[in-house]
């Protein structure tokens, strides 16, 4: 009986570790929740999952997400993609690397449609091999797409003075590629989603040796 119960716990914290790895694993595209009709700062947070570097990281935007300027990377340049009508329509970070085991993060402005719904950000990153994970499917899909739900809300058009604009200092030569000269950071991982699974993670180990205490002491 004893034995079945450890197992049993076991199991269920493996899976805890797995499930919270998994999620954590995505690349992702913050803030989730923004309000409708404002200026907002996204980051897209991307992880290396594979034993060799990312070296490339293309961001479809959305339909009715303005986008207006990008925050340079030190070591990455970015293409801007465009429309006929000169609209950005996505981004390609290039020429960086990040390694196994490693994160990188990078931002860009924008302002919010002015009614609330969804943003689906699709996302193709590429390995070191050649290889690409395509981030576009559903949620709870093996390779989800990043989400960010629109909210109504009182708008914010301040603008950001921590960016720098693509038609100015940021440096776009006529192909639009850019290169970075200064550095920026956004949130450090999904703190929140990280704590949340180690005070899951130390309840259920607690759980385990207060169980297999309470069964030695009645056997």
């Amino acid at each position: 009986m004893i034995k079945q119960t450890v197992v049993a716990a076991v199991i269920g914290v493996t899976m805890l570790l797995l499930v919270s790895g998994v999620a954590s694993a995505h690349v992702t595209v913050w803030p989730r929740e923004a309000n409708a009709g404002s200026f907002e700062k996204y980051t897209v947070r991307v992880p290396t999952e594979k034993d060799i570097p990312t070296v490339q990281v293309e961001l479809i935007f959305p339909e009715g997400l303005r986008v207006s300027s990008f925050q340079p990377k030190p070591g990455w340049t970015y293409e801007v993609q465009r429309d006929a009508a000169g609209n950005i329509t996505g981004v390609i970070w290039s020429g960086g690397s990040i390694g196994p085991g490693e994160f990188d993060e990078f931002a860009f402005v924008a302002a919010n449609p002015e009614e609330p719904g969804e943003l689906v950000f699709v996302a193709h990153q590429t390995y070191a091999d050649g290889s690409v994970v395509s981030w576009e499917g559903p949620p709870g899909s093996e390779y989800p797409a990043s989400v960010t739900t629109i909210v109504a809300g009182a708008a914010d058009m301040s603008g950001h003075a921590d960016t720098v604009p693509v038609d100015e200092s940021a440096g776009v030569d006529d192909s639009g590629a850019t290169t970075a000269s200064d550095s920026g950071s956004g949130p450090l991982g999904d703190a929140g989603t990280f704590w949340l699974a180690v005070a899951a993670l130390g309840v259920g180990v607690v759980g385990v040796v207060l169980s297999v205490t309470r069964l030695r002491r009645s056997a």
